[in-house]
C-alpha cells in the first residue's frame, strides 16, 4: 500500500471536513442576518443551499426548498411558516417554479 497516498486524501478529507464544518457554524449568524443584507448575492445563494439540504435531510428531493416542499406535505409546518408569512410556502413553490395552477390566480400570479 502507498502510505503517502493515503495520508494524502486523509489531509484532503479533513481540510474538506473543515470548510464544511466552518460553513455549519456559520450558517445560523448568516441566516440571521439575512434580512438585513438582501443585496448580496452569495449569503441569498447560501441560505438557499441551506434550505435545500434541510429538505434533503427531511426526505424531500433537495431541489427545491422546504417551503416549496411544505406546500403540499408537512402541513403543520406550512401552517407555521404562513403565519411568519402570509402564503409563503406557495410564493415559494410559485418562484421556484414548482407549483403553478390556474385556480391559484388570487395569490396574485399569472
Amino acid at each position: 500500500m502507498n502510505y503517502k497516498k493515503i495520508i494524502r486524501k486523509s489531509i484532503w478529507v479533513l481540510f474538506l471536513w473543515l470548510i464544511f464544518t466552518f460553513g455549519c457554524l456559520c450558517a445560523p449568524i448568516i441566516a440571521i442576518t439575512f434580512p438585513f443584507i438582501k443585496k448580496y448575492k452569495y449569503i441569498f445563494n447560501f441560505i438557499m443551499a441551506a434550505d435545500r439540504m434541510c429538505a434533503a435531510m427531511l426526505g424531500f428531493s433537495g431541489r427545491l426548498t422546504l417551503s416549496s416542499e411544505c406546500t403540499h406535505e408537512m402541513k403543520w409546518m406550512r401552517n407555521m411558516l404562513n403565519e411568519i408569512e402570509e402564503n409563503h410556502c406557495e410564493e415559494s413553490a410559485f418562484s421556484e417554479g414548482a407549483y403553478c395552477r390556474i385556480s391559484d390566480r388570487k395569490l396574485g400570479h399569472k
